[in-house]
């Protein structure tokens, strides 16, 4: 496994979860996906507790990405509904849903092969 710190989507995927934190998102659960999918190196999911919050913490990471890494996203999903909004980087692909979606869908457990990243966050 390479050393994610030399790693820019890995520093990326940090930002990412520190501007979630910031935004007070939950369980901010990092997973290197690629050696199980070519989709992406990594996923980022993070958890909201209102259609607001899920939005705020998914423009709060668009911004902390852009001014870190001049990084816009691919593409994105979701922002009209709220519920869960997909932001797509390439390389790194966050999840910002509402806890019920996150519950339901339980992408932890789909994608239970790749390797959860410790992150350096209090969340």
């Amino acid at each position: 496994m390479p050393d994610p710190v030399a790693d820019p989507t890995y520093r990326m995927a940090l930002s990412a979860a520190r501007a979630a934190e910031e935004k007070k998102g939950g369980d901010i659960v990092l997973l290197e996906v690629s050696q199980v999918s070519t989709l992406a190196d990594y996923f980022l999911l993070v958890s909201g507790y209102s259609l607001t919050q899920v939005r705020a913490i998914a423009r709060a990471i668009e911004e902390q990405v852009w001014e870190n890494w001049q990084q816009t996203p691919r593409r994105i999903e979701g922002q009209e509904s709220g519920s869960w909004v997909l932001i797509d980087y390439a390389d790194l692909i966050v999840h910002v849903l509402m806890q019920e979606e996150r519950d339901y869908y339980d992408l932890e457990s789909f994608w239970a092969q790749a390797h959860r990243v410790n992150l350096p966050i209090a969340g």
